[in-house]
């Protein structure tokens, strides 16, 4: 009896002294290969949400590997999510509901090079910034 409570201290002390550790890749994507580097797009503007968590951003937004990774941390109702180029060109459009959805994803494979613009709006204000693809 003693043995098996000796092995389960010693089993219990590994986890204290070795702790698993998950790593910080994003994996996988389209391709086969990992994401190890985001770009984070500086959006401008702001939404009238009033109420308790009224601080900080409403939205956030990043570029990892092929596609925007938009993260809503509050509830602002339906968001219109619009891609323009430099000409002005609408090349995505998506409504998307804050308050069933955390993030959404914008692929931005198939796009060519240039300079782009994404817009979340709605009735209560808007967000946007400009990235390079």
């Amino acid at each position: 009896m003693m043995k098996k409570q000796i092995l389960l201290l010693v089993f219990c002390a590994g986890w204290i002294w070795f702790p698993v550790v998950a790593g910080t890749e994003i994996t996988p994507v389209a391709d086969g290969q990992a994401i190890t580097e985001t770009n984070k797009i500086d959006l401008e503007g702001k939404f009238e949400t009033g109420g308790f968590r009224s601080g900080g951003d409403a939205v956030t937004a990043e570029i990892q590997g092929n596609v925007i990774v938009a993260m809503f941390h509050k509830d602002v109702g339906n968001l219109l999510v619009t891609l323009t180029n430099d000409a002005g060109d609408t090349v995505y459009a998506v409504t998307v509901n804050t308050s069933e959805q955390l993030q959404a994803f914008v692929p931005l494979s198939g796009l060519p090079s240039g300079i782009y613009t994404i817009t979340f709006s709605n009735n209560s204000g808007s967000m946007y910034g400009d990235f390079e693809i």
